[in-house]
């Protein structure tokens, strides 16, 4: 399980890496089109807002997998692993609780989403508001509850928390 999800890890990661350049290209290829040659490119701006929102839910996702969200230490005081381990569940249990009341909850921005307007973005099944806001939104919690889970797992087995060396070797 673990195999599969260091997988799943470096495949976000390189989707996060993708995202980057796509924003950067997209600015890049607006500001010269726009500055040295007078003539803006359309769905730059588009391309780069989109990936940014897909970017933002995906790499929460992998952000919480390696442990680097702001946190307070507050753990440090125990001596009893046995408690930092109890503590460590239930706030991974939280997370799961929130992203799951959070997944119930993706239909309620629907009257929010009728307000939004992707200016020179084709309309269609892939360029529907669901597929550009509210899918990477739910993958996002997708990921973040099943590394969650598995943060709950490898305290629950005593093994370490945080694969950010694993991933990355």
């Amino acid at each position: 399980m673990t195999l599969l999800l260091n997988g799943l890890h470096r495949l976000i990661l390189w989707l996060c890496a993708a995202l980057t350049v796509a924003i950067i290209g997209a600015l890049a290829v607006q500001i010269v089109s726009r500055y040295v040659f007078n003539a803006p490119v359309h769905m730059t701006d588009d391309i780069a807002e989109l990936s940014m929102v897909w970017l933002t839910f995906l790499g929460a996702a992998l952000v919480y997998r390696e442990g680097g969200h702001i946190g307070m230490d507050v753990l440090s005081g125990f001596e009893s692993v046995a408690i930092k381990r109890l503590i460590h569940v239930l706030l991974h249990g939280a997370v799961i609780a929130v992203m799951l009341y959070i997944l119930t909850q993706i239909q309620q921005i629907q009257p929010l989403m009728s307000r939004l307007e992707f200016g020179t973005v084709p309309k269609g099944p892939l360029t529907s508001k669901f597929m550009l806001i509210q899918f990477p939104f739910a993958l996002g919690a997708g990921f973040t509850i099943l590394f969650a889970a598995e943060a709950i797992w490898k305290e629950l087995t005593g093994t370490p928390t945080h694969p950010t060396k694993e991933v990355h070797e």
